[in-house]
């Protein structure tokens, strides 16, 4: 059984993850439960659990400041926190310590339990690879070409760099040279196998005197050549350049198969292949905006950066897309991706439509308490190209947007209503406007203007003014409080400027109407 900690500084949080949750047939019991993130804390290293369930907000420590701990004192401990909807921001800045996921308060039991599920075969997959590498180790020297390969894969793509026993054992010494990473693409479902693309090159490269080792990993075949470490930088990337032109010179022969190149920064030992092969993926990336059929080459300065002028268009969206019409919302969006494309960073992009897509969620959930967005990270990941993405979204925007409506024609009569309730409920109140009402129903003002003035035929502040001059009048007539005194109880604060919109629609002073009554 896996050991599950959970902390909650809500007890009927807690009760209810320990309760409802059918622990042993995840495989898994709760060995503690936590009030807070100092007890959460102490509990963590006395009882060392496997899986975390932690809130972020909690007194003592933060879920932010427990997950940190734990990525820099309990590695293997995977932490699942818990958000709502105002937490967002938090916990995506919790990726940077490793969460292995977070879920939405109010929890519901399904979720919870596809979340742990997930932990869980997280855990004994790892547990699984630790005890499958043991075996490698021992079975080296029956086995050495089949664990080079394996080492090989495991310092490229997994950065794991084995230990100075089987270094010893097993000549890995790259020398100098680049990860070079061909992603393939296929026009037909007759893919060309690995191996015969792999024995293509090798004997192509081999013709030329060159020769490479190969790794491949999902749709990518990895070609890690390697020269002298004594020979210059220059002549190094020259041949580098060389090899890739061979290799896409020889695909450019096959009418199936089309092919993205991408080379990395140099290495120059087992531990700089990994930063190698991942600056070729950087490279790479860039095929996803431009194309493919190309080589792309790792450079520092080669990436851009999205500023502060997309931060301030996707804020302008988020705001405006309730009022904004469905014309206005695309244009919009193709401008918001204009700004993204030449960040030639696909995982940047991702990140931002998810978060983009979960503020639209926000918006129609403040209409509809039951909406729940139906997409989601793995949608934008199935997207091949930019132009996909940028495809989808709209999509989705035109969905969203639609499903808005609906919900927003059935609720128009409640704003109103609730915004009428509110002024005569806090008509006194100097600072009442259709700004403080807006707030209050949590709609934007230009949303609540038009929908009062469609409904009633009027402004809101005129009906608010009318409403302070209506009360205002039955006070002048039956009490014997003075005008000035008049104007503070209706919400104004200046008893000349109450004398002015007084006469202007009563057509006398508060003095003389008083006289009159």
């Amino acid at each position: 059984m896996l050991k599950v900690l959970i902390i909650d500084d809500e007890p009927f949080i807690s009760k209810g993850l320990s309760e409802k949750i059918d622990w042993p047939a995840l495989g898994c019991e709760i060995c503690g439960i936590a009030s807070n993130g100092y007890e959460g804390k102490k509990l963590i290293n006395k009882l060392k659990p496997d899986i975390v369930v932690s809130d972020i907000v909690m007194p003592g420590h933060t879920g932010l400041e427990l997950a940190e701990f734990v990525h820099q004192n309990h590695k293997d401990i995977l932490m699942i926190l818990l958000s709502g909807y105002d937490e967002f921001t938090f916990a995506k800045e919790a990726f940077k310590y490793g969460v292995f996921d977070y879920l939405l308060k109010p929890t519901v039991v399904d979720e919870v339990m596809v979340v742990i599920k997930n932990a869980v075969n997280t855990i004994e997959q790892k547990r699984y690879k630790e005890k499958n590498y043991e075996y490698l180790e021992n079975a080296l020297q029956e086995s050495i070409p089949i664990i080079e390969q394996s080492l090989l894969y495991e310092m490229t793509v997994k950065g794991i760099v084995p230990t100075q026993n089987i270094n010893q054992s097993i000549n890995l010494t790259p020398g100098k040279g680049a990860v070079i990473t061909i992603e393939m693409y296929s026009d037909t479902q007759n893919r060309l196998s690995f191996d015969s693309v792999t024995k293509s090159i090798k004997d192509l490269l081999l013709t030329k005197n060159k020769e490479v080792r190969f790794v491949t990993h999902d749709q990518q075949l990895l070609v890690i050549p390697s020269f002298s470490l004594l020979m210059p930088d220059k002549v190094v990337e020259t041949r580098l350049k060389d090899i890739a032109e061979n290799i896409l010179g020889y695909f450019s022969f096959e009418d199936r198969t089309h092919v993205s190149i991408g080379i990395g920064g140099m290495f120059t030992s087992i531990n700089t292949l990994h930063s190698s092969y991942l600056q070729s993926i950087t490279a790479l990336s860039r095929s996803y905006f431009v194309g493919k059929g190309k080589i792309h080459i790792y450079s520092e300065t080669s990436t851009k950066h999205y500023n502060n002028n997309f931060t301030a268009k996707s804020s302008s969206f988020i705001e405006k897309f309730e009022e904004w019409e469905l014309e206005k919302i695309l244009l919009e969006i193709e401008a918001l991706f204009k700004e993204l494309k030449y960040t030639f960073d696909r995982q940047l992009v991702l990140n931002l439509c998810l978060e983009l897509l979960i503020k639209l969620g926000l918006i129609v959930a403040k209409w509809n308490k039951n909406f729940s967005m139906t997409v989601g990270y793995e949608q934008l990941e199935r997207c091949k190209t930019f132009d996909q993405l940028l495809e989808f979204m709209k999509q989705t925007c035109v969905k969203v947007k639609n499903h808005l409506y609906e919900t927003m024609n059935k609720n128009n009569i409640g704003v109103v209503e609730q915004a009428k309730r509110i002024i005569e409920q806090h008509y006194a109140n100097p600072d009442l406007n259709a700004q403080f009402i807006a707030e209050q129903l949590d709609v934007s003002v230009s949303y609540l203007s038009r929908t009062f003035k469609r409904d009633t035929g009027e402004n809101v502040s005129n009906f608010l003014t009318e409403k302070r001059i209506e009360v205002a009048q039955k006070l002048l007539s039956t009490t014997d409080l003075k005008a000035n005194e008049v104007s503070i109880m209706v919400g104004f604060l200046d008893a000349r400027y109450f004398g002015q919109v007084f006469k202007k629609i009563m057509r006398t002073t508060p003095s003389e109407y008083k006289k009159c009554r």
